[in-house]
C-alpha cells in the first residue's frame, strides 16, 4: 500500500512543510515539523486544528510569543543518568536556558489561558526549577566558561595561579632581555608550549641557553626553551592547573546530579516545547496563507469552497490563484476531469490531495471556513513519469503497475488520485482498462479523481451513476486557460484548434478532421458548443449575481429605513393617542360644565356668553396644536359625493349639493346637514364614522358664519326628539338663533311630535311652519331665546 509520505512526496508536501521549518524558532519544534505525520483519527485531527485556530488568534492578538532560549537538551539530559558522567558547561548552559524559557513561556500563556484555554492544557505541564536554573548560571557564563566565584576553593585556586603566573612572567622577562642583548633570541616575545611558559631562541644558539627544549619551528630555525630558573615556577602553576581542573569537574559533577534529580520532569518540557514550538509554526503559516479551519468528517463528501493551492498562492500571490470550487462524494465518489493541456487539470487533482493532507497533518488549508474535508485512511496517488531503466519499466508499465495496487486495495476509505489514466498506449485499450478500473472504484465508493484527454472517458463518466465529469474552463475567444474547475460538464482538448490557431495549413486542418472522423468531430463541435454556452450563461449569471446583490442592499436599505420609521411612527401615534384622549377627556368636560349651567341655571345671558368663550378658548387651544402638525390642505376641486371637512380641522362628511355661484355648500356630518361657506372646506382623503365625543366636539367647531338645519326626514318621532333636543343645545352654544328642522310633509305626525317637543323646550322663543321658499308645511321654523 502506497504511504501517505509517499503520496505527500508526489503531492508536493515537502514545500509546504519547507515553509513551516521558517517559523519554528528551536531545534525541538523544527523536528516535530520534519517528522510531521498524517493522522487517520477524526477527533485528533479536530482538536489539533483547534489548537492552530486558537494559537494563531494568540499571535494575532499578542504578536511576539516568547519561544526564545530553547535548546535540544534532550541527550544530554539522558546523559546525566549515566554514572560518573559530567556534563559539558556547554549543556548545562543550554539546560538553563531551556527551563528558563519553560518558566517564561508558561508565564505568558497562563496569564491569558482563559481567552486559550486549550493552549493552556499543553502548556500548563511545563516544569520549572529556578534553583537549578539559578545554579547552572552562578557557576557557568553565557560562553560556557566556569566562573571563578562558583566555589571558594575555585577562586582561591585561580588567583594562587594569576599571581604565579605574573611572577614567572616577569622573571622571563628578564632572561629574555638578557638574551636578546647578545643576539641569541628570534623575537622578544614569551609564549607557552604543552601549558608551560618559554622563551624563542635561534636553533644555532640554543646551547648558550640552560634549559628545557619543548619544541621547534617547522623552518627548524627556532627553539622554545623552557629555562631552568622557571622550571620550578612553570610546575608549580601546572599543579595549580591540576587542581583547577579537579575543582571545576567536582562543579560540573554536582550541576550533572542536580540535572539528574529532574531528568524526567526535563525530558517531558522538551516534548511540550517542541509542540508548542510547532504549533506556533503552524499559526503563523496559516496567516501567511489566510488560512482557516474547515469541517471535517471521515464519512461525508469533499466540498472545496474557494480553495486556493498553497503552493501556487505563495509562488503568484492570493489575487493571481485563482480558487477552486469541487464537490466529490455527495452525489458521485468518481470525478473525471478533462480539457486542454496545461489548462490546470493536474493542478486541480493535486489541489485536492494537498489539502487533505495538510488537514491530516493539523494544518489550515487557504479555503472559505464553509469548507469541508473528509478524511481518508488510505491514499494512493498516480502522477507523473517513474519509467525505470534500470527495473526494466516503460512509462506505461509504472502506470499499471500503480493500477495494479489501487485495485487491489482501494475501499470506502480511500482517496485515489490519477493523473492521464488509460495514457501511454492505444487510446482504445488504455481507456478501456481505465474505465473499468474507475467502474470498480465508483462501485467501492472509494473517493477517486482522474485526468483524461479520452473521449471515451467523458461518455463513460456521463452515462455512469456515482460518476461526474469535470472540466478546466478555456477561453475560446483567445484559446487561453482560465483555470477555472466546472462540474457536470466534459472538457475539450482544444487540439485542433490551437493548431489552426498557430497556423497550420487549411488542408492540414481538414485532413486531421477526415481522419479524427465524423462522430469524434461532432462529439469534440458538441463539447466546445456546450462549455461556449456555459461560459455565456456564466457571464450573465455573474451579472445578475451582482445586480442582485446591488438590488439586497438596497433592499436593506429599505427595510432598515421602513423599520425605523415604523418605530418613530408608532411612537407618533403613541404620544397622538394619549394627546387625543387628554383633549377629548377636557372636552367632554368643558361641554357636560357648560351645559349642566346653562339647563340647572336661568341660564342668563352671562352665563351663556361665559360658556361659548370657555369653549372658544378651548377650541383656539386645539386649533393651536393642529397647526403645528397640520400637512399642507389639499387644492382639490369641491364636488358632490366628494368627502370634505372643515380647514381648521374636525369631522369629515359628504357635500350634498352646492351652490350655483359654489359660493356655499350643503354637508351631511353623520344625521347633521350643515349650509357651509364653500372657502371653509378642504376635500378629506378619507371618510370618518366618529364616535359622539367626536361628534359634539366638531359641531362645537361650526364657523359662526355657517346657517344650520336639521333634516328628520325618515326618521320616528322617538328618534327625531333626541336629536332636535342635542341640535337645539348646541345651536345655542354656537350663538345661533334660528334654525330650521325638516321633517317633511308626509302624515304630519312626525311635524306634531316636533311641535310639541318646542312648546315645552325652554330655550325655544317661539315657532313656526315654513313660508312656501323655507320649505312649508315640511319645515318648521324656530327661534331660540337670547338669554
Amino acid at each position: 500500500m502506497m504511504s501517505f509520505d509517499q503520496c505527500s512526496s508526489k503531492l508536493e508536501f515537502d514545500k509546504v512543510r519547507e515553509r513551516l521549518l521558517r517559523y519554528t524558532s528551536s531545534d525541538p519544534g523544527r523536528e516535530v515539523i520534519q517528522a510531521i505525520s498524517f493522522s487517520t483519527s477524526l477527533s485528533e485531527i479536530q482538536n489539533e486544528l483547534s489548537r492552530v485556530s486558537e494559537f494563531k488568534q494568540m499571535v494575532e492578538q499578542e504578536g511576539e510569543i516568547p519561544l526564545e532560549g530553547i535548546h535540544q537538551v534532550k541527550k544530554a539530559i539522558q546523559k546525566a543518568s549515566v554514572e560518573g558522567t559530567i556534563l559539558r558547561p556547554k549543556d548545562l548552559v543550554q539546560i538553563a536556558s531551556t527551563l528558563a524559557a519553560a518558566r517564561t513561556l508558561k508565564g505568558f500563556i497562563a496569564k491569558r489561558k482563559g481567552r486559550f484555554p486549550l493552549i493552556w492544557k499543553v502548556a500548563e505541564t511545563l516544569y520549572s526549577d529556578k534553583v537549578v536554573e539559578f545554579n547552572i548560571g552562578q557557576a557557568i557564563d553565557e560562553s560556557g566558561a566556569v566562573r571563578a566565584n562558583a566555589s571558594k576553593e575555585l577562586r582561591s585556586i585561580r588567583k594562587a595561579i594569576a599571581d604565579k603566573y605574573d611572577h614567572l612572567k616577569r622573571r622571563l622577562e628578564s632572561i629574555l632581555k638578557q638574551v636578546s642583548e647578545f643576539g641569541i633570541s628570534q623575537e622578544e616575545i614569551i609564549t607557552t608550549r604543552e601549558g608551560r611558559m618559554v622563551i624563542p631562541v635561534k636553533a644555532e644558539h640554543k646551547s648558550k641557553v640552560h634549559g628545557l627544549i619543548h619544541s621547534a619551528s617547522s623552518s627548524g630555525a627556532t627553539v622554545f626553551i623552557e629555562p631552568t630558573e622557571t622550571l620550578e615556577g612553570n610546575n608549580e602553576i601546572r599543579s595549580l592547573q591540576f587542581q583547577e581542573q579537579r575543582e571545576v569537574e567536582k562543579i560540573l559533577r554536582a550541576l550533572t546530579i542536580q540535572v539528574n534529580e529532574i531528568r524526567e520532569p526535563l525530558l517531558a518540557n522538551m516534548d511540550v516545547l517542541a509542540r508548542l514550538d510547532a504549533l506556533h509554526a503552524k499559526a503563523k503559516y496559516s496567516i501567511e496563507i489566510l488560512g482557516v479551519q474547515p469541517l471535517v468528517n471521515n464519512t461525508g463528501e469533499i466540498r472545496l469552497i474557494q480553495a486556493r493551492h498553497p503552493v501556487l498562492m505563495l509562488n503568484h500571490g492570493y489575487a493571481e490563484t485563482v480558487p477552486l470550487d469541487l464537490d466529490l462524494g455527495d452525489s458521485y465518489s468518481t470525478l473525471v476531469i478533462s480539457g486542454p493541456n496545461a489548462g490546470g487539470k493536474t493542478v486541480a487533482m493535486k489541489c485536492v490531495g494537498l489539502l487533505v493532507l495538510m488537514v491530516q497533518a493539523g494544518l489550515h488549508i487557504p479555503a472559505s471556513d464553509r469548507t469541508t474535508v473528509r478524511i481518508f485512511k488510505k491514499m494512493f496517488v498516480d502522477i507523473g513519469d517513474e519509467q525505470s531503466i534500470e527495473n526494466d519499466l516503460s512509462t506505461f508499465s509504472s502506470h499499471l503497475a500503480h493500477l495494479k495496487e489501487i485495485e487491489e486495495q482501494a475501499d470506502s476509505e480511500s482517496l485515489v488520485l490519477i493523473d492521464e489514466i488509460g495514457s501511454g498506449t492505444d487510446p482504445g485499450e488504455g481507456g478501456a482498462i481505465a474505465a473499468s478500473l474507475l467502474e470498480a472504484l465508483t462501485s467501492r465508493k472509494a473517493y477517486s479523481i482522474a485526468t483524461t484527454h479520452q473521449g471515451s472517458l467523458k461518455v463513460f463518466a456521463y452515462e455512469t451513476d456515482g460518476v461526474e465529469n469535470g472540466a478546466m474552463e478555456f477561453d475560446q475567444s483567445t484559446l487561453t486557460p482560465t483555470y477555472r474547475f466546472r462540474s457536470g460538464v466534459p472538457g475539450s482538448s482544444y487540439a485542433l484548434e490551437m493548431a489552426a490557431r498557430l497556423g497550420i495549413s487549411d488542408w492540414m486542418m481538414k485532413r486531421s478532421r477526415e481522419f479524427l472522423g465524423h462522430q469524434q468531430t461532432k462529439l469534440e463541435n458538441l463539447i466546445i458548443a456546450l462549455e461556449s454556452s456555459v461560459q455565456q450563461s456564466r457571464k450573465e449569471l455573474d451579472s445578475l449575481l451582482e445586480e442582485k446583490s446591488k438590488l439586497d442592499e438596497l433592499v436593506r436599505q429599505y427595510e432598515a429605513k421602513v423599520a425605523s420609521q415604523a418605530k418613530e411612527l408608532k411612537e407618533v401615534k403613541r404620544d397622538a393617542i394619549l394627546e387625543a384622549k387628554r383633549i377629548v377627556e377636557r372636552a367632554n368636560a368643558v361641554i357636560e360644565q357648560s351645559v349642566r349651567e346653562i339647563k340647572e341655571k336661568s341660564a342668563d345671558r352671562s352665563t351663556v356668553k361665559a360658556a361659548h368663550e370657555e369653549i372658544s378658548k378651548f377650541k383656539q387651544e386645539i386649533l393651536s396644536k393642529e397647526e403645528e402638525v397640520a400637512p399642507e390642505l389639499s387644492s382639490e376641486k369641491l364636488d358632490v359625493g366628494k368627502a370634505v371637512r372643515f380647514s381648521n380641522g374636525g369631522e369629515v362628511g359628504e357635500i350634498e349639493s352646492i351652490s350655483a355661484d359654489e359660493e356655499t355648500a350643503v354637508v351631511v356630518f353623520g344625521s347633521v346637514r350643515m349650509k357651509v361657506a364653500a372657502s371653509d372646506l378642504v376635500v378629506s382623503r378619507r371618510r370618518e364614522t366618529t364616535s359622539s365625543h367626536r361628534s359634539e366636539m366638531t359641531s362645537l367647531e361650526k364657523p359662526e358664519s355657517a346657517l344650520q338645519d336639521l333634516d328628520l326626514r325618515g326618521m320616528t318621532g322617538e328618534e327625531a326628539l333626541p336629536l332636535v333636543d342635542k341640535f337645539l343645545d348646541n345651536a345655542m352654544l354656537a350663538g345661533i338663533h334660528r334654525v330650521d328642522i325638516i321633517h317633511g310633509k308626509g302624515t304630519g305626525a312626525l311635524r306634531k311630535k316636533v311641535a310639541d317637543f318646542l312648546s315645552h323646550h325652554p330655550r325655544v322663543k317661539s315657532f313656526r311652519l315654513g313660508e312656501w321658499n323655507e320649505g312649508g308645511t315640511g319645515a318648521t321654523v324656530v327661534e331660540l331665546s337670547d338669554d
